[in-house]
């Protein structure tokens, strides 16, 4: 499996604390059949996690490869970033300070959970304008989207992609994150799943529970396309394919 959203890197926000989080997060990802992760700290958050990428990001992410290899640890892990999406968001992209996923065109990005529907559509085929390729985190925890589910099979048929966290659809994140997720993987309305990892003790890199989930609940080949086929395509920079079905009733 591929783990496209993890805060995995030491001390650079609300994940990882030290060194020694992140290790102890490898060792869980690679035992549940993980091989590669991107390391996507939170970024461009006003007030909170600047953490544009500058040197320091590119120091740490290297310490943290090199203990990997020198604990053994089988994971490969890339650049990346979960970006908060104000409105100067391009500008930063353009000078460099937000990086995409693995230096591809693809870019994960997130919003406050009450984002009004017509501000995250503004925003997203703004970079999607640019020939960008937006990633929404987590699209099952918007408010937005809870209401109106069918508002995501709009965005991604303009262009954007969707990644959900794995422990949505175990009830982690309230009841309306579940159902919505739900009818968001009934629908394709999903390109990848992800951990959204932030420990060792809680949200885990463990991805065993979200595969075998995926695959008694839709199928083999469902869950493979999520978790690997997919996020194998955004590592290497590939187009994503699009099979989503609208929503004709309302679920929630």
């Amino acid at each position: 499996m591929i783990d496209i959203h993890t805060h995995i890197l030491p001390g650079m926000d609300d994940g990882a604390r030290n060194m020694r989080d992140s290790l102890n997060m490898a060792r869980l990802a690679v035992e549940s059949g993980v091989h590669t992760i991107i390391a996507t700290p939170h970024c461009n958050i006003p007030g909170f996690f600047n953490n544009y990428f500058d040197p320091f990001f590119h120091r740490l992410l290297m310490k943290l490869r090199q203990r990997l290899s020198e604990e053994r640890i089988p994971l490969r892990v890339f650049s990346g970033m979960e970006v908060f999406t104000t409105g100067d968001v391009i500008d930063k992209m353009e000078d460099g300070r937000i990086i995409s996923l693995n230096h591809s065109r693809y870019y994960l990005m997130e919003f406050p959970f009450d984002i009004m529907p017509e501000v995250m559509e503004d925003r997203l085929l703004r970079i999607v304008h640019t020939g960008r390729v937006p990633v929404i985190a987590h699209p099952e925890r918007y408010h937005c989207i809870q209401d109106m589910p069918q508002l995501l099979y709009e965005l991604l048929d303009r262009g954007c992609k969707a990644q959900c966290n794995k422990g949505s659809f175990f009830g982690y994140f309230g009841e309306s994150a579940r159902k919505t997720v739900e009818v968001l993987a009934d629908y394709h309305l999903i390109h990848m799943v992800a951990s959204d990892a932030h420990s060792p003790y809680e949200r885990t890199t463990y991805m065993g529970e979200i595969q075998e989930y995926l695959e008694e609940r839709y199928s083999y080949e469902y869950a493979k396309m999520l978790l690997y086929d997919n996020p194998n395509r955004l590592i290497y920079d590939q187009p994503i394919p699009f099979q989503g079905k609208k929503i004709e009733k309302k679920y929630l």
